[in-house]
C-alpha cells in the first residue's frame, strides 16, 4: 500500500517461505501473516472450540498489539510458516467440529412499521441536539477529526446511556468488525430496527445480546449515532465517498454488509486500489452517497484519529447498491 497512508514492510518475505493457513495451525505462539496486500504478521493467541473462534495479536503496522477474536473458518485468510508447530489430530477434530456447529445462517428482513418507527425516533433524537458544528470542508481535506465534535458526541453518548457501547462498537470496528461479535449483535437489532437486513451467521455466544448489550441498549445506541450524523450532515443531501479493493485474483461477487466502510479521501481510496504485488485485480468506487446513511464519521469519532489517518465513513447496508 502507499507509504503516506499506510505502513508497510518492504523487505517481507515472500509467500514461498508460507503455506496456506489451516485448522492444525492454531498453536499458541504459531507466527503467521494476514492474506492482506501488506502480509500484517500476526502471532496465534489461543484457539476456542467452545466459542469456534480463535484469537491472535497484531504484530506491526498501525493496530500493532491489537487483539482480534475471529470465527474458525477465518483460518484461511491466513498463512503460516512452513516449519511451525502443527496441533494434534484430536485437536484438529474438535475444531471442525466447532467449525460445523457454529455454520448456520441467520436471516431477518426488514419490516415496514419497524423501519418508520425507527425513522421518526431518529427525527425526535435529532430536533433535540444542538450541535457545534466545526468547519467540515477543511476537516475532511485534512483527514483529521474535529477535538470539539469528539466532545459532543460523548456527552450526547453519555446522556443517552450508551458510552460504553459507543467505546466498545469504534474500538472494535476501527480495528477489525470481524473481531468478536459485538459489531454482529449491532447488525442483528438494526434488521429489526428496520434499517437493513441480516445476512449471516448466527451469534456463536446468545449472551451478546443479553444485560449490558442487550437489544434494547443497542438499538438505543444505534438509534442516537444516527440522530447525531443527521444533525451534524443537516441541509445536505449527499456526501461523495470513495471505496478501493485489490484481490489476488477475480473480483469476487459484492459481498452483502450491514455496516459498510468507505473514506471521504480519494487517496486513502487509491491506497487499497493500489494493492501489493500478488494483486491482479483492482477496482476504485467514487459516490454520492445520501447523508441518511451516514452512522458514523472521523470527524466526530475520536477512536478513528487515534492510529490511523483514514478519513472513514461508516454507512449502513444498502442490499440494492453494489459497491457502497
Amino acid at each position: 500500500m502507499a507509504g503516506a497512508v499506510y505502513a508497510s514492510d518492504p523487505n517481507a518475505a515472500p509467500d514461498s517461505e508460507f503455506v496456506p493457513g489451516e485448522l492444525r495451525h492454531l498453536v499458541v505462539g504459531n507466527r503467521g501473516r494476514l492474506l492482506d496486500a501488506r502480509r500484517t504478521p500476526v502471532t496465534i493467541t489461543a484457539a476456542d472450540p467452545e466459542r469456534g473462534a480463535f484469537e491472535l495479536e497484531i504484530g506491526a503496522f498501525e493496530d500493532a498489539g491489537a487483539r482480534w477474536e475471529l470465527p474458525l473458518e477465518d483460518i484461511g485468510r491466513f498463512q503460516f510458516a512452513r516449519d511451525c508447530r502443527v496441533a494434534s489430530a484430536d485437536v484438529v477434530a474438535e475444531l471442525e467440529r466447532a467449525v460445523v456447529r457454529f455454520d448456520r445462517e441467520l436471516v431477518i428482513d426488514c419490516d415496514s412499521s419497524s423501519r418508520e418507527a425507527t425513522l421518526r425516533r431518529i427525527e425526535r433524537e435529532r430536533l433535540e441536539l444542538r450541535l457545534e458544528i466545526a468547519e467540515l470542508a477543511a476537516r475532511v481535506d485534512a483527514r483529521e477529526g474535529d477535538p470539539r465534535l469528539y466532545a459532543q458526541l460523548e456527552e450526547v453518548m453519555a446522556a443517552r446511556g450508551v458510552a460504553d457501547l459507543e467505546r466498545e462498537f469504534t474500538t472494535t470496528f476501527v480495528s477489525n468488525p470481524r473481531s468478536g461479535e459485538f459489531v454482529k449483535g449491532h447488525a442483528i437489532v438494526l434488521a429489526e430496527l428496520g434499517l437493513c437486513p441480516y445476512r449471516g451467521r448466527i451469534l456463536r455466544d446468545p449472551s451478546e445480546l443479553e444485560g449490558p448489550v442487550s437489544k434494547e441498549r443497542r438499538a438505543d445506541h444505534l438509534v442516537a449515532r444516527l440522530a447525531f450524523s443527521a444533525a451534524l450532515w443537516a441541509g445536505r443531501d449527499t456526501v461523495t465517498l470513495y471505496r478501493g479493493a485489490a484481490v489476488e485474483g477475480p473480483l469476487p461477487q459484492p459481498a452483502f454488509s450491514s455496516f459498510v466502510s468507505a473514506t471521504f479521501s480519494r487517496e486513502v481510496a487509491e491506497a487499497h486500489f493500489e494493492g501489493g504485488p500478488t494483486t491482479r485485480t483492482a477496482v476504485l468506487w467514487r459516490q454520492h452517497v445520501p447523508v441518511t446513511r451516514l452512522l458514523m464519521t472521523f470527524l466526530e469519532t475520536r477512536e478513528m484519529n487515534r492510529r490511523f489517518s483514514e478519513g472513514e465513513a461508516v454507512l449502513i447496508g444498502d442490499p440494492g447498491n453494489r459497491a457502497f
